[in-house]
């Protein structure tokens, strides 16, 4: 028991323990701003903002004027026949562009799994999936990719789907138990099937989650015109590599 009147000597604690309850307090704190944040923004996209009449019409009409413009794509422009590709394979890219989409439009964008803007995903060439894609040119690109880029992004991009939940591939095990019945058992099988358009091309690609993108230097722009007039959508064929790798 200490002497009335002098000094209690503190508990000695290790400068490591020390260190680490700084680095769970400042955690902390930054999870509760982040979290603060969250809740902050949810509750701003989820503001009534009030609308004038104007503004209801103009998005009416570009509605209807893409729906337009997409049936007369359909009826004007001729696709080339599938035996004619230079590749079975096609990687197509969500680029930015109008919110609003015309309900037909968005529903094909849902078919073909590019909901979010800067996603990719790979496709078989197929005279239904190049309907699909002239369908929605002016809000996609695409292009045929080399088995570099398809093994890159596979690898670093690459997140599977198991029993509806999430997953990086980084365990052979639990690719093998989501397409193991199909002869894929690891993520080479998984490269080889998409990059070759295997006979179970199907499930490999369903497999795999749309694959994350970053924003390039230049962000691509929505000038309403194909790749080859200037601007950023449409087939851009072999060139989709180089945009690729810049998103890769």
């Amino acid at each position: 028991m200490a002497v009335e009147g002098t000094p209690q000597q503190l508990a000695f604690v290790e400068e490591s323990k020390l260190k680490k309850r700084k680095e769970n307090v400042d955690w902390a704190v930054r999870n509760r701003e982040r979290k603060a944040a969250k809740r902050q923004r949810i509750r701003d996209e989820h503001k009534v903002i009030v609308k004038r009449p104007e503004d209801f019409v103009t998005a009416f009409r570009n509605k209807e004027r893409d729906f337009l413009r997409m049936r007369t794509r359909l009826k004007v422009r001729k696709q080339p026949p599938v035996e004619a590709l230079s590749s079975k394979l096609v990687f197509a890219i969500r680029i930015p562009g109008s919110v609003d989409l015309h309900p037909h439009i968005r529903k094909i964008l849902r078919k073909l799994r590019l909901t979010k803007v800067l996603t990719g995903v790979f496709l078989k060439a197929t005279e239904l999936t190049l309907k699909r894609l002239l369908v929605v040119e002016p809000f996609v690109t695409y292009g045929f990719p080399n088995l570099k880029n398809v093994k890159e992004l596979i690898y670093k991009k690459g997140r599977g789907f198991l029993d509806k939940e999430p997953f990086p591939l980084t365990s052979n095990d639990l690719i093998e138990k989501a397409l193991g019945e199909h002869g894929i058992i690891c993520l080479e099988d998984v490269v080889h099937e998409i990059a070759t358009v295997g006979p179970h091309f199907r499930e490999a690609s369903k497999f795999l989650m749309p694959l994350k993108l970053k924003c390039p230097e230049r962000r691509l722009q929505m000038k309403r015109k194909p790749y080859k007039d200037g601007g950023d959508s449409g087939n851009r064929g072999d060139k989709i590599n180089e945009l690729i790798e810049k998103l890769n």
